[in-house]
């Protein structure tokens, strides 16, 4: 995947690293990807996330090695495959993407899976260290009561594990500050994703991939909000002076949840050879989140209980509709995801709804995010000729 040209490439690192060093020297929480990591770190500890790790493990291409050293103690190859990642790379003995950070607590959500409490649960054990699990009721429809009050209740009972194994007392006025910086963060991510609603846009869904690393690593820091700044200038300098992610851009396109990372060059390549840009994502808007800094916990509680895979089967129709409008795409594409069932239940279903209430055409493509045993090129190639015809028939007057 070729690389936007940012003027400053070499200093948007620079700041994640150095984020990544200070943040570093607190005690380590494992976490997971949709967790309060806010009250994690008001708390005196460094967040770490072990799907960041299998992502990359699967973007390097060494998730089939670690899988095996899971599989070789007894995990199943049907297990999410950055759970085998992890699982593995803690099991045995080789390390190819370096090995995990050893967590001084685990922390485990359900609002996004059941794999990931059961990895963490497991991995608990592996490490010999303490384990808390976050319960998120399903939500239909909004957050009210009584799940109001029980997710208060566990943010405080989250507040007082973290106090007894290592962290500092809950300090409210320090939650508030990391909930602002949160938010500035935030704000500018929401400005940069927006680019890609430009005819032509500077950016896209798989240039959000690579630059939503300090969205999900650094929420709450400064570095986070300096790193958003610098990346926001540099694309607004690109869109000014006419640059286009794909060139010659025709169509764009909703692309659902995650990406194949091991493949993540391939589909930019075949997209942006027939002019479409993949534009807007559930997988990176769900990193755009607004806290209320006046009631700290309540609403870290509440806005955690929205991550997607928590939502009904309507909501998450509906929410890909809005963001179908939003940034004016052609079409839908669906990633029948092996590895995560949770964001595939019923795509079929919804790829039916989506051609029927908008007149878009809608493709659903399998594979793994994370396995490239999953991964049939030919297959894959042909779907997405089937369907970028659709697109033109669909635009022709």
């Amino acid at each position: 995947m070729a690389r936007i040209p940012l003027p400053s490439a070499g200093r948007l690192k620079d700041i994640l690293e150095a984020g990544q060093a200070n943040a570093a020297q607190a005690p380590v929480a494992w976490v997971t990807a949709a967790f309060p990591v806010e009250l994690v770190r008001a708390m005196g500890f460094h967040p770490y996330y072990p799907e960041n790790f299998g992502a990359a493990a699967a973007a390097k291409k060494a998730t089939a090695a670690l899988s095996r050293a899971a599989e070789s103690r007894g995990y199943s190859s049907d297990l999410c495959g950055y759970a085998r990642a992890g699982l593995g790379d803690c099991l045995g003995e080789d390390h190819p993407v370096g090995a995990m950070t050893k967590p001084a607590v685990i922390l485990g959500a359900n609002n996004q899976c059941g794999t990931l409490g059961r990895w963490f649960e497991a991995a608990a054990r592996d490490f010999g260290v303490p384990y808390f699990l976050l319960d998120f009721p399903p939500v239909f429809g909004g957050v009210g009561e009584p799940v109001r009050g029980y997710l208060r209740a566990q943010m405080l009972e989250l507040a007082g594990f973290l106090a007894r194994h290592g962290g500092e007392d809950l300090d409210r006025d320090r939650l508030a500050g990391i909930i602002d910086l949160a938010n500035a963060a935030g704000g500018l991510w929401r400005q940069v994703l927006d680019l890609a609603k430009g005819r032509p846009a500077p950016f896209g869904f798989f240039d959000a991939c690579v630059y939503m690393a300090a969205m999900v690593t650094l929420r709450g820091t400064q570095a986070a909000v300096d790193y958003y700044r610098l990346l926001l200038a540099d694309l607004g300098e690109l869109a000014a002076g006419g640059y286009a992610a794909v060139p010659g851009e025709r169509y764009k396109v909703y692309w659902d949840h995650i990406p194949v990372w091991p493949r993540l060059s391939w589909a930019a390549g075949v997209f942006a050879g027939h002019g479409v840009l993949a534009a807007v994502s559930q997988y990176t808007e769900d990193w755009y989140r607004r806290f209320d800094p006046v009631r700290p916990l309540e609403s870290l509680g509440e806005e955690y209980a929205l991550a997607f895979v928590n939502r009904d089967f309507e909501e998450r129709l509906a929410r890909k509709m809005r963001l179908g409008a939003d940034f004016g795409v052609d079409g839908f594409v669906l990633l029948s995801n092996r590895s995560c069932k949770a964001t595939s239940v019923g795509l079929y279903d919804k790829q039916r709804e989506l051609t029927r209430r908008t007149g878009l055409p809608a493709v659903v493509l399998e594979a793994d995010m994370a396995d490239p045993a999953f991964f049939d090129e030919a297959r894959l190639t042909e779907r997405l000729e089937v369907f970028f015809d659709l697109l033109g028939r669909a635009k022709a007057p």
